[in-house]
């Protein structure tokens, strides 16, 4: 009698073990779907902020390059220092006012001069500035 009662009591708890062991499967199996479908949507958004990085990090890089400024400035290469110091978006806008600038600056030497010595400060003040920052981030 012990026997029987035994036997018949591991059934039932083997039985229910099975059923929760059904349920639980059919739940993880079902969602597997919907997890697989959010994971790749997520890997898309993380490859599109990696690509979206990437570009600002160039822009950032383009930005912080210096323009390339030739040593003396004058009326004749005036045209070669009014582009390295604009971006690359204004050069179609600037070319056809470059000559008229020439004009003008030709007829007030005092101008000339004048532009000269901010360009020269502008680019000097840039590099004490970027020393700064090298050294900062050195020391950090």
């Amino acid at each position: 009698m012990e026997t029987i009662i035994i036997l018949s009591l591991s059934l039932v708890v083997s039985f229910f073990v099975c059923i929760t062991i059904i349920i639980v499967s059919r739940f993880y199996f079902s969602s597997d779907k919907f997890t697989k479908i959010k994971l790749e949507n997520f890997n898309k958004d993380v490859e599109n902020l990696n690509i979206e990085n990437r570009r600002l990090r160039g822009a950032v890089n383009r930005a912080k390059q210096e323009p390339s400024l030739p040593d003396s400035i004058d009326a004749g290469n005036l045209d070669d220092v009014i582009l390295g110091l604009l971006p690359k978006k204004y050069h179609k806008v600037a070319k056809p006012l470059i000559p008229k600038l020439e004009q003008y600056l030709i007829n007030n030497p005092e101008k000339l001069s004048e532009v000269m010595d901010k360009i020269k400060g502008v680019n000097q003040n840039g590099n004490k500035q970027q020393q700064i920052d090298s050294e900062a981030s050195a020391s950090l």
